[in-house]
């Protein structure tokens, strides 16, 4: 028993094929990636991730100096992640490690400058109360 007859008009809304179900159009595949399926994806630039991990350990050990080397590699990253037209990925552990490194550049200055300030203010007084 055949629901469809050759020359039969079929509703729009459906696919049809020889010898198949009619399938809606909202069962159709969407272009979306199903569930569960593994993507390929491209490899992150080396100079990223040490950038970042330089960035963040900067906060505990050393901290300006690992900054500013971690800027150092955000910049080489950057220019292997431009020559590589998209090859490479890891322009947004970069830009991470960039604003990590210049927070922690710009709040050790500022302590820096702060710690001047207080010793100056400390020399006066202590020399004015003689």
């Amino acid at each position: 028993m055949s629901s469809h007859e050759p020359g039969q008009n079929l509703p729009e809304e459906s696919i049809w094929s020889e010898g198949s179900v009619p399938v809606p159009e909202s069962a159709q595949p969407t272009g979306q990636v199903p569930s569960g399926a593994v993507i390929a994806s491209q490899p992150t630039s080396s100079n990223s991730i040490v950038a970042l991990v330089l960035s963040i350990v900067s906060w505990v050990v050393c901290p300006v100096i690992f900054a500013i080397v971690a800027l150092v590699f955000a910049s080489k990253a950057d220019k292997e992640i431009a020559a590589s037209g998209g090859r490479i990925g890891g322009g947004s552990l970069v830009l991470a490690s960039k604003i990590l490194s210049w927070i922690n550049i710009g709040v050790f200055a500022a302590l820096f400058v702060l710690g001047i300030l207080v010793l100056l203010f400390l020399t006066i007084a202590g020399v004015s109360s003689n």
